[in-house]
C-alpha cells in the first residue's frame, strides 16, 4: 500500500508570491505603526555608548534615581537605532523595524499543513492583533529571532554542523540585541536537544548537545556576560508603550486557539508546539510578550488545521483574492489604529518639542519636575536630568507611586526635592495641573496644546516671570467658559484678548488658543472674527487627533448657536476619547452632549448620553 505523507512530514510548503504579499502587508503595518516613548531612551543610550565607548553603569538620565546602578541589555539595538536616527531620522529606524517584523511573519508562512492561504490569513490577522509590538523597541527583534530559530530547528533531517554555528550566532545576536528575552534561545535549542535525545543516533545527539553548549557560551558573549540572564523579561511586565491590552481582544483568541492547537500538534511538532506553549503561557503574566505569543501561535494553529482542512493548490486567482483580504485588513488597521493613535505620542510624534525649545531658548536652570509619562521624551529631546521616567526597576517603588500621584502630592514633593521648574502634559479633563496653578509659589510660563511649563517665582528662573506670560488664562481647563468670570468685568476684556494674543505668539501652532479666542470674541459680539478663528482651528491637523480640543471646539460652536455642527463635533470627540481609552474626557463630554440633544428635542439621544455618562462616571486610574 502506498504511503501517504502526513502534512507535518514535509518541512515547509513555500509559496513565494504569497510570502511576498504577506511581507508587504506586515511591512505596511510596521510603517504605519504607533510609536512609543521608550524609543527615546534607547536612542539616547545608544548615542552615549557611541560617545563613551562603554555601557553606562549608573543612571545618566534621572536625578530622582540618585545615580543608582543602571545599564542596558540591548546595547546593539540602542547603537544601531541611534546611528540610523542620526543618518535618516525617524523613517530610517521605522524602515529597519518594519523589515524585521515583516521578515518574522513571512518566515513562518511555509510552516503549514499544505494550504499557505490559510496560514497567510492567520499570520496577517496575527500581525494586526499584535500591533502593539510593531514598534521601535528591541522587543520587535524577538519576533525575528524566534521565527529564525523555529525555521532552523524544525526540519527533520540529520544534524549538520552549520546548524550549530547558526544557532550559536543567532543566540549571540539575540543576547546583544535584547538580552532580556535571549533566554528563549536556550529554551528553544534545549527543546531540540531533548527531542533529539529520544530517537536519534548517538553522533547526532552529541551534535545537538554541542549546539546547546555553544549557545550557552555565546549567550554570555555580551558586555553583561552571564549577568544578562538576571535581566530576563525585565521589560515585559507591562504592555508595550502603555497601549491598551484588554483581555477580550484578538490576543485572547490567538492564545486560546494556540493552546488548543498544541494538543493536536505536540506529537508531530514537539519543538514548535512547546515553544509556542511556553511563550503563550508567559504572556499571561508578562503582557509585553503578547505580540510574540500571537506570532508563536500562528504556525501551530495552521498545522492543527491540517487535521480538518485539505491542502489546497494556491492558484493565482486565489492569491489575488487573498491580496484583497490583506488590503481590507490594512484599511481596517489604518482606520482603527494608525489614524487615531499613530500621532498620539512617542518617538516620531513628539509632544514636548515646544516646551523643550522654551526651556532651552530661555536657559532655564535648576531641578525639573516632570510626569512619569513624559520622562522618556524629555531624556530624548534634552540634556536635562529628569525627575522620573518609566524605565522598570530604576526608581524605588514608593518613589514611583508618589511621583505618579503628583496631582495630589506636588507640594509635598516640592518640599522634598525643591524643584525650580515643572513640565507637565496639558491635560484638561480632571485638571491635574490645578494644584500647581493654585500654588502661589508657582507661575505658568509656557503653554501649548500638549505641554505646560511652570516656573517657581522665587527660584533660579524668577527673572523669566516679569511679567508672567499667562496671568489670566489657565490652559489646563476643559471648557472655555472658565473665562466667563473675567468676561463679566468689561474692563478685563482688553487685557484678556492681549493675553490670548501673547499665547498665540508664544505657541503659534496652538489650536486651543484659537478656540479660546473664538469663544471670547463671540462673547464680546465680534461674531465674524470668532467664526474666522474657528475656521483656522478646524484647518489644523491637531484638532482631528485631540479629543479634548474637539470637545472645546464643539462647545464654542454650541455657544455660537451652530448646534447641529456642535452635535457632530461632540460625537467625533467622543469617538476619539473612546479610541484612546480616555474615560475622564468622555465623562466631561457626555453631560453637555445630553443637554444639547435635549435642547434639540432628541430625548432618546439625551437619555443614551446620560446612561453612558453614568457608566464612565466611576473613578478610574487610567490613562494618559
Amino acid at each position: 500500500m502506498k504511503h501517504v505523507a502526513h502534512p507535518h512530514e514535509k518541512p515547509h510548503h513555500p509559496h513565494w508570491p504569497l510570502e511576498t504579499l504577506l511581507f508587504a502587508l506586515v511591512f505596511a503595518l510596521g510603517w504605519r505603526s504607533v510609536h512609543v516613548p521608550e524609543t527615546w531612551i534607547h536612542l539616547k543610550t545608544g548615542a552615549k555608548i557611541l560617545t563613551e565607548h562603554r555601557l553606562p553603569q549608573t543612571d545618566p538620565f534621572g536625578y530622582g534615581s540618585a545615580g543608582g546602578a543602571w545599564t542596558t541589555d540591548s546595547w546593539l539595538f540602542d547603537v544601531a537605532a541611534s546611528k540610523l536616527d542620526a543618518i535618516g531620522g525617524v523613517k530610517a529606524v521605522v524602515l529597519v523595524k518594519s523589515l524585521a517584523a515583516a521578515a518574522a511573519f513571512a518566515l513562518l508562512l511555509p510552516i503549514n499543513h499544505g494550504s499557505p492561504l490559510a496560514a497567510a490569513s492567520l499570520l496577517a490577522l496575527g500581525a494586526c492583533a499584535g500591533w502593539t509590538g510593531l514598534v521601535e523597541t528591541p522587543a520587535v527583534f524577538d519576533l525575528l529571532f524566534f521565527a529564525l530559530f523555529i525555521r532552523l530547528l524544525r526540519p527533520r533531517h540529520r544534524f549538520r554542523w552549520w546548524q550549530g554555528v547558526a544557532a550559536a550566532a543567532l543566540t549571540a545576536l539575540w543576547a546583544n540585541t535584547h538580552g532580556a528575552s535571549s533566554l528563549l534561545a536556550l529554551w528553544l535549542v534545549g527543546l531540540k536537544v531533548f527531542k533529539a535525545s529520544l530517537r536519534t543516533a548517538a553522533s547526532e545527539r552529541l551534535g545537538y548537545w554541542g549546539t546547546f553548549g555553544a549557545c550557552a557560551l555565546t549567550i554570555a558573549w555580551n558586555p553583561l556576560g552571564w549577568g544578562v540572564l538576571g535581566r530576563t523579561f525585565v521589560d515585559a511586565a507591562g504592555v508595550v508603550g502603555g497601549w491598551p491590552a484588554e483581555w477580550l481582544s484578538l490576543y485572547t483568541l490567538f492564545a486560546a486557539a494556540g493552546l488548543a492547537s498544541c494538543w493536536h500538534t505536540l506529537q508531530q511538532e514537539f519543538v514548535t508546539t512547546l515553544a509556542a506553549t511556553t511563550v503563550i503561557a508567559l504572556s499571561f503574566v508578562l503582557p509585553g510578550l503578547r505580540p510574540l505569543a500571537i506570532l508563536a501561535a500562528c504556525p501551530v494553529i495552521a498545522l492543527a488545521l491540517g487535521h480538518w482542512l485539505k491542502a489546497r493548490a494556491d492558484t493565482w486567482p486565489r492569491v489575488l483574492r487573498w491580496s484583497v483580504f490583506a488590503g481590507l485588513l490594512l484599511a481596517g488597521y489604518q482606520n482603527f489604529v494608525a489614524a487615531p493613535l499613530s500621532r498620539a505620542r512617542g518617538y516620531g510624534s513628539p509632544v514636548l518639542s515646544g516646551a523643550v525649545h522654551y526651556l532651552k531658548s530661555n536657559a532655564a536652570r535648576g531641578r525639573m519636575f516632570n510626569e512619569i509619562d513624559i520622562g522618556a521624551e524629555l531624556i530624548g529631546l534634552s540634556e536635562r536630568p529628569v525627575f522620573v521616567d518609566a524605565r522598570p526597576g530604576v526608581y524605588p517603588a514608593t518613589f514611583v507611586r508618589e511621583a505618579a500621584a503628583w496631582s495630589r502630592l506636588f507640594r509635598q514633593l516640592d518640599m522634598v526635592y525643591r524643584f525650580d521648574y515643572a513640565v507637565v502634559l496639558n491635560r484638561r479633563a480632571g485638571e491635574p495641573a490645578r494644584i500647581i496653578d493654585e500654588d502661589p509659589a508657582w507661575a505658568l510660563a509656557y503653554a501649548d496644546d500638549r505641554a505646560l511649563v511652570y516656573l517657581k517665582r522665587a527660584g533660579a528662573n524668577a527673572w523669566l516671570l516679569k511679567p508672567p506670560v499667562l496671568r489670566l488664562v489657565a490652559p489646563n481647563r476643559m471648557w472655555p467658559d472658565a473665562l466667563d468670570s473675567l468676561l463679566a468685568d468689561k474692563r478685563k476684556a482688553g487685557p484678556l484678548l492681549e493675553e490670548l494674543d501673547r499665547w498665540l505668539v508664544q505657541a503659534p501652532d496652538s489650536v486651543q488658543a484659537l478656540i479660546w479666542k473664538a469663544y471670547v470674541l463671540g462673547r464680546l459680539g465680534f461674531f465674524e472674527k470668532a467664526d474666522r478663528h474657528l475656521e483656522l482651528a478646524r484647518e489644523r491637523p491637531r484638532l482631528r487627533r485631540d479629543s479634548e480640543l474637539q470637545a472645546a471646539y464643539a462647545f464654542v460652536l454650541e455657544a455660537r448657536g451652530r448646534e447641529q455642527e456642535a452635535k457632530g463635533a461632540y460625537h467625533e470627540a467622543l469617538r476619539s476619547a473612546q479610541r484612546l481609552g480616555q474615560t475622564r474626557v468622555e465623562a466631561e463630554i457626555l453631560p453637555r452632549l445630553a443637554a444639547l440633544h435635549r435642547r434639540l428635542g432628541d430625548e432618546a439621544g439625551a437619555h443614551e448620553a446620560e446612561v453612558r455618562a453614568k457608566v464612565v462616571a466611576s473613578p478610574s486610574d487610567e490613562e494618559e
